[in-house]
């Protein structure tokens, strides 16, 4: 009876100890991946990526980064640039620029940018609708810029969100037409909204190297830049997330929310993306049941398409946008 007693008490203090395990592991790559403190996140590293390709594309990639800067200030200087904020469901303070033309064009583009990142890292990409003719809006992510949010919602928060960018246009300019173009988390948010009931002003959506899950991409990065496998990190990590910030990895889904999307989509990537690898384009693409284009640039890494080959990537934008919007 003793020797069953202290057996018994071993295994519970065993299971103790590994309970506690499995939430420390999952509260550290939580707080390592999500979490902003003091305006930063601890992984914002990475979001800085070497791409492989020939040094040739390289240098026309920076070559390109730089004109476009140059573009893009000259740009601010000329257009009427209004800051704006609304309040997320949640009590959040949440920010945005709006870039309005002198006329009186009904044609919006809600831009989303990427993984610890800020609206202004897309100015670029608004200054080349803008000059189509487009009004721009550009808003900082929850937890990003200047929004407030202590966790990065990874676009599944951030669809929520987003929906109330819409409501915001069709209550100031209510004969909206609406693209929604998104980089990297900004895709995944943009075809994370996707699935839900968006109004019919949203005419159609531009995804530029995002993610099938944020479970898929969580475990591409595990494995890549930790060798970690992703049992029982990745769980540890998404019950924590579901606990403290109200998700699980596995249903913010791309994928799922793409597949029941009723608004036409154009799929960006770049062939030498090493943190979203060119795969998930083609698993988002084949899982999409609506009007449907893919795009593929040779040579370009993780957001760099535009930078890679601005003829393609804008040529084949602005293409797709001609067969849905007059």
């Amino acid at each position: 009876m003793i020797s069953m007693k202290k057996w018994l008490i071993g295994m519970s203090a065993f299971l103790i100890m590994i309970i506690v395990a499995f939430l420390c592991i999952g509260n550290y790559f939580f707080n390592y991946a999500l979490v902003r403190k003091n305006g930063e996140i601890a992984a914002a590293e990475m979001s800085v990526y070497s791409s492989i390709y020939e040094s040739e594309k390289k240098d026309k990639i920076d070559l390109n980064r730089k004109i476009q800067k140059e573009k893009t200030s000259s740009w601010l200087n000329s257009i009427s640039k209004k800051e704006i904020n609304i309040q997320s469901n949640d009590k959040l303070q949440l920010f945005a620029s709006e870039f309005k033309l002198s006329n009186e064009s009904n044609k919006w583009v809600i831009l989303v940018h990427g993984y610890t990142s800020e609206q202004s890292s897309i100015y670029d990409i608004a200054r080349h609708y803008s000059d189509k003719g487009y009004n721009v809006l550009t808003p900082d992510l929850r937890a990003h810029g200047l929004s407030e949010g202590k966790y990065v919602g990874m676009g599944w928060l951030d669809r929520n969100d987003l929906l109330l960018w819409i409501d915001y246009l069709l209550r100031n300019y209510r004969n909206s037409e609406i693209i929604l173009h998104g980089v990297s988390m900004g895709a995944a948010t943009v075809m994370m909204v996707s699935g839900e009931n968006l109004p019919t002003n949203v005419k159609l959506i531009v995804e530029d190297c995002g993610y099938t899950s944020v479970w898929d991409i969580f475990s591409f990065e595990l494995e890549l830049r930790f060798n970690l496998s992703t049992f029982p990190v990745l769980n540890a990590a998404s019950f924590i997330t579901s606990v403290r910030a109200g998700y699980n990895y596995k249903e913010a889904s791309s994928i799922d929310q793409i597949k029941k999307s009723v608004t036409p989509i154009l799929f960006i990537h770049g062939n030498a993306d090493e943190f979203v690898p060119v795969n998930m384009a083609y698993k988002l693409y084949d899982n999409t049941n609506i009007n449907k284009e893919l795009i593929i640039v040779d040579g370009a890494g993780h957001a760099e398409s535009r930078l890679a080959d601005e003829e393609l990537y804008y040529g084949s934008i602005f293409s797709f946008i001609d067969k849905y919007l007059n």
